[in-house]
């Protein structure tokens, strides 16, 4: 019995032990997968971990990736066991986070390849089809004028097992490498393209600085989504278009009078804190009883709004700690506020054929229309329709202004540049921005100088559709009849009539026969017509009477 008793004993014992082994073992585990599900939260990366730009955190809440977590693009979608590896590699930079050590601003080194976290959801082999895209912008006047643009966006297009044989994923089918001079991949000063034929195209940087030597030890990317989608979980929007979008979507009322160039200036003050950005803004109807009187009597309900608007903008765009900004941090899916497209499609990234990377504006978009806020949306062809070869050339961006003629009114309508949107070449999509990442129009080539009136002569007026046009004068204008036989340089300045004819005088004594005391060229020459005296004209002076105009000559 004792024996019995003594084994019941051992079990009941070994029952225990097993128990609380199988307890402790639950609750480890439990803890373990609760404390790993929370350091892959997004509350633990924002708030524990990484806090070095908080303004991230509120960006994110804007973006189209706010739903997923922040593990999944910077960690990538992949098996837990392997995802602990990846995680305990993040100890490094542990003493970063105690002592607050970052640098600023900061780059994700973690960031996962779009084939290990973007293309688990998106597939760019799927077909993409075109999209017509509608943007509202306003401009900075009393009424905050609305302004609607309209394109045709070109995603991509093709057959699946062929590929995308256009548009923007073009550039993620076809294999594109790269070199980037910089930690932001801003400057790109080598590219290579594998064609879908196989053929490799070399194009360098014609500005490049670099060697063929240093370049060849640099690190080769292979482009895929996030070289253009690369702020896509923390969108920071320049101010004029937060500004803008608030006044879209009706946070901020159209009607306050300015508040579209108030709201922008109080953004964009060189040297201003958060804090002190926060400060006017919260104080903003100060700002429109001193500017706008009326306004801040009759709308203070939209100007406590718009207060309130400016200080969450501010705590956005105006970064806490100061050596950063949305500026730290270029968005390459366009290139309005940041080079993007024309990192590489600059026109000046030529290979060893003197081909350069193409840049055509319909090769991700149409050319875009726009309209005024209250006008109907613009008929937008859908349907491309077969270019000219001259719009098939890597440079016609640059080329076409030089090639503009007559031909182009068949499709384009009247060619006159302009950017008040009055016709296809009159768009202020095209010509109402700087684009200082693309090199303008190289008037170096002029054996004349571009000023004074031809400076404000449009290139077509002159190049007619011809690239090298004859720079003699009469190639331009009239010879009116009977005129001097000298060159027109002799006498004219490029500056006008009035102020030629000034030049004439000025130059009395180049002339054949000299003139003294004339300080009115029309008293001769017809300002219309520009005639020169005949010289039966001068029969009616006396022989005598030749000193009235001419200086003293040989005896008459």
């Amino acid at each position: 019995m004792k024996k019995l008793r003594d084994l019941v004993n051992l079990l009941r014992t070994a029952v225990i032990v097993i128990v609380l082994f199988v307890v402790v073992y639950v609750l480890l585990a439990f803890i373990s997968i609760k404390g790993w599900e929370y350091s892959n939260s997004n509350s633990f990366c924002a708030n524990v971990c990484h806090d070095v730009h908080p303004e991230e955190s509120i960006t994110f809440q804007d973006s189209r990736h706010a739903s997923i977590k922040c593990v999944e693009c910077h960690m990538g979608r992949t098996g837990t066991i392997r995802a602990v590896f990846k995680k305990a590699g993040h100890i490094k930079h542990l003493p970063a986070v105690v002592f607050n050590s970052y640098g600023r601003p900061t780059e994700s080194e973690s960031l996962k390849s779009s084939s290990e976290s973007c293309e688990r959801c998106h597939n760019p082999l799927s077909l993409h089809s075109n999209s017509i895209r509608e943007t509202r912008y306003y401009l900075p006047d009393g009424e905050n004028t609305e302004k609607r643009r309209y394109f045709m966006l070109r995603t991509g297009g093709g057959e699946r097992h062929k590929g995308l044989t256009e548009g923007i994923h073009w550039h993620i089918i076809n294999r594109v490498e790269y070199i980037a001079a910089d930690e932001h991949k801003q400057e790109i000063p080598w590219v290579r393209v594998v064609m879908p034929d196989g053929q490799t195209i070399e194009y360098i940087d014609d500005t490049n600085r670099f060697s063929m030597e240093e370049m060849e030890h640099d690190e080769k990317h292979v482009m895929d989504c996030l070289d253009c989608h690369n702020r896509l979980g923390h969108p920071f929007l320049s101010p004029d278009s937060a500004v803008d979008a608030a006044l879209a979507d009706g946070r901020l009322s159209d009607e306050l009078p300015y508040i579209k160039k108030e709201l922008v200036e109080l953004l964009t003050v060189p040297g201003r804190s958060q804090e002190e950005a926060v400060s006017v803004a919260t104080d903003f109807k100060e700002v429109y009883k001193e500017k706008y009187p009326e306004a801040a009597a009759g709308q203070a309900e939209e100007i406590r709004k718009a207060s309130e608007l400016a200080k969450v903008l501010a705590k956005q765009l105006i970064f806490k700690n100061p050596v950063a900004s949305w500026r730290s941090f270029p968005d390459n899916s366009g290139h309005r506020d940041f080079p993007g497209c024309f990192r590489c499609h600059d026109g000046e990234h030529i290979s060893k054929e003197g081909l350069t990377i193409p840049l055509e504006c319909n090769l991700c978009h149409s050319i875009p229309v726009t309209v005024n806020g209250d006008a109907q949306p613009p008929d937008l062809t859908v349907v491309s329709l077969e270019k000219p070869a001259s719009h098939l050339e890597s440079n016609f961006i640059f080329d076409h202004p030089v090639l503009a003629s007559d031909e182009c009114t068949a499709c384009h309508g009247p060619v006159a540049y302009a950017r008040d949107d009055s016709g296809f070449c009159a768009t202020s999509a095209c010509h109402g921005d700087s684009w200082e990442a693309v090199k303008s129009f190289d008037v170096s080539m002029h054996t004349f100088p571009l000023q004074e009136r031809h400076s404000e002569a449009m290139c077509y007026e002159c190049h007619r559709g011809v690239k090298k046009p004859s720079d003699e004068c009469l190639s331009c204008h009239n010879s009116p009849r009977n005129h001097f036989a000298m060159g027109c340089n002799d006498c004219h300045a490029p500056v006008g009539w009035s102020q030629s004819a000034a030049s004439l005088v000025a130059q009395a004594d180049k002339i054949s026969h000299p003139l003294q005391g004339m300080d009115d060229c029309s008293m001769c020459h017809d300002p219309k017509g520009m005639v020169v005296p005949a010289p039966s004209d001068h029969q009616m002076y006396g022989v005598k009477q030749c000193t009235i105009c001419h200086k003293p000559a040989k005896s008459i």
